[in-house]
């Protein structure tokens, strides 16, 4: 099943970018994201949830320097995409609840993607957006599957509030002009 969800996920990454990079190069970093997700989260037993997404994030940054493509607009689509495989892949282990969650979470990206840029306190408009938003969501059902495991409760109340001010600063905002931080 998981295999199906990427093939389509793929043909989608595929199709969305296209037109703008080249098309052997969009391949390749689906089966490197794919590659990394697998070895990361079924290759290493020990491996957790954020290692894998930390993993997978890492090669995607690394190869849009490489390639020099705008790492914040693949982040828009990739993000979408793990969403989609993620679900897939809940529910073919069985996690009813969490594929749902997962699945509700590609709704409202699908969503945002869609309005974002529309938002009045989303000054800049850019790109990012539905990367960090997808971030927030990962982190949510990371922590929702850890009740009983204190130390991941409070890492992921550290990665919301990195991802809040990754939002803000990426929203135009700068700490330097809020006017109760004296300088």
């Amino acid at each position: 099943m998981i295999g199906v969800v990427f093939l389509i996920v793929s043909f989608w990454v595929w199709k969305t970018m296209r037109a703008d990079y080249d098309q052997e190069d969009i391949l390749t970093l689906s089966l490197l994201l794919a590659g990394a997700a697998w070895a990361l989260g079924w290759g290493w037993k020990w491996w957790d949830l954020m290692g894998v997404l930390a993993g997978v994030t890492l090669v995607l940054v690394v190869w849009c320097k490489f390639k020099k493509w705008d790492a914040w607009e693949w982040a828009d689509v990739v993000a979408r995409a793990s969403l989609v495989v993620g679900a897939a892949a809940a529910l073919g282990r069985g996690w009813w609840v969490v594929g749902s969650v997962m699945g509700i979470g590609v709704l409202a990206l699908w969503g945002l993607a869609a309005v974002y840029r529309k938002f009045r306190w989303y000054k800049s408009g850019k790109r990012g957006l539905v990367g960090l938003a997808c971030a927030v969501w990962w982190t949510g059902v990371w922590m929702g599957l850890a009740p009983w495991q204190n130390y991941k409760v409070y890492l992921a109340a550290w990665i919301f509030v990195t991802l809040a001010v990754s939002v803000y600063l990426r929203a135009g905002y700068r700490f330097s002009k809020i006017t109760w931080i004296k300088k």
